[in-house]
């Protein structure tokens, strides 16, 4: 049975969701066989570095939070500054990609994030009308760089990503994206509960276009760190792969203690291995021990079979 977006909407629990959503990504843009060495070494990650994002208790903090409709408003518009400041990294990244099928994957996910920060002020503004004055609300619009599929690609100036993608760079994103999946659905509810009722079917198609765009991230992340795994030796992907979970939970424990899901540009900025910082990931850290991808593969490793890209 092929899972879609639809099984996690109606998934019940709040507690090992991050393996689900991982699943569905997978069925969604390979198959249900698709990607085996990513699903493996996201299942070894887990079990090895079990995300504290990914409990009852982190729900329960969030639902807590987002009682007071000011914190959320605050989060949604934190939200859209980050998606701009990421569509921005992977516009940079992708600039450097040598293989032309990464190069249009990642410019696709920094188009996705540009148009983010507008549904995301959209949102806010279905969720809570008149709660920005008109001009600034009208400033907040350059929260998104404006990025298209037909413009040409160009490093922003002075960004630290503007150099080829690595798999340390793959591994990042497929884990921010999962849990960014997993503020998507919390974040779901607490909105249902302010929208007003006849703004709440265009926020509901918001909400979808963003859950889908963001299975898609999953999936596209996921074929990329199968195929490097396939042509890595031994389980040094997976090694790291763990590594990043536990940097990534690090992280979500710390802003947890700051009553933060997602973090922001000033979290970021007081960290210098976190994403504003001078890392060698758009995502986060810069003490990756990469992989040696010159090497030649593992004897029996074979390439797994590599689908359209499914977000074009």
């Amino acid at each position: 049975m092929t899972l879609n977006k639809n099984d996690l909407l109606n998934l019940k629990r709040e507690k090992e969701r991050v393996s689900f959503i991982a699943q569905v990504a997978v069925h969604q843009y390979g198959g249900s066989d698709a990607f085996p060495l990513y699903r493996q070494a996201i299942a070894e990650a887990l079990d090895n570095e079990p995300p504290p994002f990914d409990t009852e208790g982190y729900s329960s903090t969030y639902r807590n939070s987002a009682l007071d409709p000011r914190w959320l408003a605050t989060s949604i518009l934190t939200n859209a500054e980050m998606e701009g400041d990421g569509a921005r990294r992977l516009w940079s990244l992708a600039t450097f990609a040598e293989n032309g099928e990464e190069r249009d994957l990642l410019k696709q996910h920094a188009v996705d994030e540009s148009r983010h920060a507008l549904y995301y002020l959209a949102l806010l503004d279905l969720a809570f009308p008149d709660a920005i004055e008109p001009g600034f609300r009208q400033e907040l619009r350059q929260l998104s760089p404006g990025f298209s599929m037909h413009k040409e690609l160009y490093p922003i100036e002075g960004s630290p990503y503007a150099r080829p993608p690595t798999i340390d760079d793959y591994l990042q994103m497929n884990i921010a994206e999962i849990r960014t999946t997993i503020h998507h659905m919390m974040q779901r509810t607490a909105i249902q509960a302010y929208c007003p009722e006849e703004n709440l079917p265009q926020a509901l198609k918001v909400l979808d276009q963003l859950l889908d765009d963001e299975l898609a991230h999953v999936g596209y992340t996921a074929m990329l760190i199968d195929r490097v795994a396939a042509r890595t030796p031994g389980n040094r992907v997976g090694a790291l792969f763990r590594k990043r979970f536990r940097d990534f939970n690090l992280i979500t424990t710390q802003e947890l203690g700051d009553n933060s899901f997602g973090c922001s540009l000033e979290c970021c900025a007081k960290r210098e291995w976190c994403r504003a910082g001078p890392s060698a990931s758009p995502f986060s850290y810069s003490d990756a021990p990469l992989p040696d991808l010159s090497a030649e593969p593992s004897q029996g490793a074979t390439q797994a079979p590599a689908p359209a890209p499914a977000c074009h």
